[in-house]
């Protein structure tokens, strides 16, 4: 071949070695072993709990108590043991701060959602509900074919399903 020009190999052709400008140069992988811990539920309230606790100055006073009731368990008193203080014990006025276990809300002033009892599906909004309710079994249904089926239903099946809901009649 009489040409000095040589096509480029692929080595030559590849990118893999070419800088990355996206890829921070500080970042390093994780190794595998070490993998993100995720916290429960459980653990999330207890450290929710404690902060509220420590904010409120209670947290010490709890180890206090806990500390002198083993002294005086060692000691063999027959006192009985201290009660831990609670933040209202020295007047402290108590405020109600809202976390995920203390959240009271009111009742809801929508009206309930009422669900077929067969399908789950809701029924469809209206005023009445009679043309969604089998007045027979009071059974809620969402179409004329499920109301077949409720038609179909032996003694009892009724009272199982509305059971479910929480508005069975307990016959004894």
């Amino acid at each position: 071949m009489g040409t000095s020009d040589t096509a480029p190999t692929s080595e030559e052709l590849s990118v893999f070695h070419a800088p990355r400008p996206f890829k921070a140069a500080a970042f390093v992988e994780r190794a595998s072993g070490s993998t993100k811990r995720n916290k429960t539920l459980k653990q999330i309230l207890n450290m929710e709990r404690d902060a509220q606790l420590q904010r409120l100055g209670v947290d010490k006073k709890r180890k206090e108590a806990k500390r002198r009731r083993t002294t005086e368990e060692t000691a063999a008193e027959p006192e009985a043991a201290a009660t831990p203080a609670s933040p209202t014990d020295e007047g402290a006025e108590r405020r109600m701060v809202p976390t995920y276990t203390s959240v009271e809300a009111p009742p809801s002033l929508l009206p309930a959602k009422r669900y077929c009892d067969i399908t789950g599906l809701q029924v469809r909004g209206q005023l009445t509900q009679a043309p969604y309710t089998d007045p027979k079994t009071r059974l809620r249904y969402h179409s004329a074919e499920i109301y077949d089926i409720v038609k179909g239903f032996a003694p009892g099946v009724d009272n199982a399903y509305l059971a479910l809901r929480g508005s069975a009649s307990q016959l004894m």
